[in-house]
């Protein structure tokens, strides 16, 4: 009995112990946000910012906080640096959810973690044009959707893409479980300027893929 025991013990401790091999932490990619200033965020009411806009009365407003961002509405800030606060909603947006991510214990995304590849991304994983282009977009990949879909890494480590008509960045900012799935999900953030015409902004995405088997599926967070 006693060595039935014993061997039910090692079991357990073997099993544990792959569990926790097999544990992906979550990561956050601190160098892609502007104005932060916590080097290790634990919890979103904690994270310091250090970042500067334009008020529409052309005086200056000073943002420490993400609550400061999340109640700062677009018609406050200059028009010039609309973008600019696009760019710190999304990245509260992001830090909000890598603050309650969780450990996953399987991944499916190392064809853009590692091979930095998101061409079968779906089409939508695109700035917002319209009401149709969105529609057209539905049930194809970015590739699929784009006569010209140039990829290259960029210096700063994003995925640089042209296309017809825009330019991006695509930054894997954070990766965690966000779904509570235990399953590997990365927050994208695109930093996109239009090519011929004025226009730039920031969108923040969620990726999620269940399987191998199975399509990228995308969330607009922001």
């Amino acid at each position: 009995m006693k060595n039935l025991s014993l061997v039910l013990s090692i079991f357990i401790c073997v099993s544990c112990s792959k569990l926790s091999a097999n544990e992906i932490k979550p990561k956050l990619f601190t160098n892609y946000f502007t104005g932060l200033e916590s080097e290790i965020v634990m919890d979103y009411q904690s994270i310091k910012l250090n970042y500067d806009l334009t008020l529409r009365s052309e005086k200056n407003v000073h943002f420490s906080t993400c609550k400061q961002v999340e109640e700062t509405a677009s018609d406050d800030i200059a028009v010039s640096e609309f973008h600019l606060l696009q760019m710190l909603k999304a990245n509260c947006a992001a830090l909000k959810q890598y603050s309650q991510a969780k450990s996953s214990n399987v991944s499916y995304l190392q064809e853009i973690l590692d091979k930095k590849d998101i061409s079968n991304l779906p089409a939508t994983a695109y700035p917002y044009v319209n009401k149709h282009d969105k529609s057209q977009r539905r049930g194809k990949t970015l590739s699929e959707y784009h006569k010209k879909f140039n990829t290259s890494l960029d210096i700063s480590g994003a995925i640089k893409v042209e296309t017809e008509t825009d330019q991006m960045f695509y930054y894997v900012v954070a990766t965690g479980d966000f779904n509570a799935d235990k399953v590997q999900d990365a927050l994208i953030r695109i930093d996109w300027q239009v090519i011929d015409a004025f226009g730039k902004g920031f969108k923040l995405i969620m990726v999620t893929k269940e399987s191998a088997d199975k399509p990228y599926e995308i969330t607009t967070l922001n």
